[in-house]
């Protein structure tokens, strides 16, 4: 048997509002979707499982039919989901009483149920949400339905909130496959069993990192996964660390050509650390016009006090290094360098 499980798509949600690419980043998240369906249909696997959160919100009538038709484009793949706490699934909603002409089966939100399917031998137990929140103690006991069988246990949740579990009870639990969703990031608990698959695509700046899907296959009972990264960008932190000689022309080009190089398509904030002794004003506009830059965070120390720093320090090495140079350091530039780059390392490593 071969499956593909992912989770946490977020269909209908506009990540960063009010920035250049939000409204592009709903129309990717979309087309990332179909082409994990599109991967399914050309590895004709034999299950999708998705672990909530397919939709950002619970979905109306013509969200579920949209989908629907997606859906229905794999000829061999039989759709197995259930409902998260972003599109959980209320007795008298859309999703409650949409019946799917793809596949597909949701599982119902007023109880643990599952789906054996005969022609697999496999068994699909889980619940959808019928809320925002679910703090109940669920998944720690949960048992597999069908003996003999190969048991699939699909689930959303990981915090306190929101189906809460400990991972030792999930790693010792009989079922063969665990799939789950809800934490945005990938995590393996358990090596091609237990499987936190992550969103498909990075939703905010927190989720930074590769995002994607887990393909599976299962063979005389054993299972081995991978990973199968599909996000068309990524959130990366870009740290830049200003040295003394930096001018702000320099950190520009420092920035630009890191960009380049990691992908211009990413999105990106930019933390700016170091010693700006020379009270230089970093512009980042004519960037953050060019690039995906989320946010600019400027966390610089200003130029040293010698005159404070030589007091609290006159009996250690700090002191007389600078008792010794600080005569030219306002008349010599080569001087004042050499006493910005010595105070650096000698208060970073605390030497005195």
């Amino acid at each position: 048997m071969k499956f593909i499980h992912m989770a946490d798509v977020h269909l209908g949600v506009q990540p960063d509002k009010g920035k250049p690419w939000s409204e592009a980043r709903e129309k990717e998240i979309k087309d990332t979707f179909v082409k994990v369906v599109e991967n399914a249909e050309e590895k004709q696997v034999d299950l999708l499982l998705i672990a909530g959160d397919l939709f950002h919100m619970p979905p109306s009538e013509g969200m579920l039919r949209d989908v629907d038709y997606i859906l229905s484009r794999l000829t061999k793949t039989k759709t197995i989901m259930i409902a998260g706490n972003h599109d959980y699934m209320k007795p008298d909603s859309p999703m409650a009483n949409y019946q799917f002409s793809s596949k597909t089966i949701c599982l119902s939100a007023d109880k643990i149920s599952n789906v054996y399917m005969k022609d697999l031998n496999t068994c699909v137990t889980g619940f959808s949400y019928n809320s925002k929140e679910n703090e109940d103690d669920i998944l720690n006991h949960i048992k597999p339905a069908k003996q003999g069988a190969f048991n699939i246990l699909l689930a959303h949740g990981g915090d306190a909130k929101h189906l809460p579990f400990n991972k030792k009870n999930l790693r010792e639990s009989n079922f063969d496959y665990i799939a789950l969703g809800h934490i945005h990031k990938p995590e393996i608990i358990k090596d091609d069993a237990v499987i936190m698959s992550g969103s498909l695509e990075p939703i905010d700046y927190t989720d930074t990192g590769a995002r994607g899907y887990i393909y599976g296959e299962v063979v005389d009972g054993n299972v081995k996964t991978e990973f199968v990264p599909v996000s068309q960008r990524i959130y990366m932190n870009l740290l830049i660390n200003i040295k003394p000689d930096h001018t702000p022309h320099m950190i520009l080009d420092l920035v630009d050509r890191q960009i380049q190089n990691l992908g211009t398509q990413h999105i990106y904030r930019i933390l700016v650390k170091g010693q700006n002794h020379n009270q230089d004003v970093f512009d980042f506009t004519s960037l953050t016009n060019k690039y995906n830059i989320y946010e600019v965070i400027t966390e610089v120390a200003e130029e040293y006090d010698l005159k404070k720093l030589l007091e609290e320090n006159q009996d250690n090495l700090i002191g007389k290094f600078i008792d010794q140079l600080s005569d030219n350091y306002y008349g010599d530039e080569i001087c004042k360098k050499a006493i910005h780059y010595g105070l650096d390392v000698l208060l970073k490593t605390g030497e005195q």
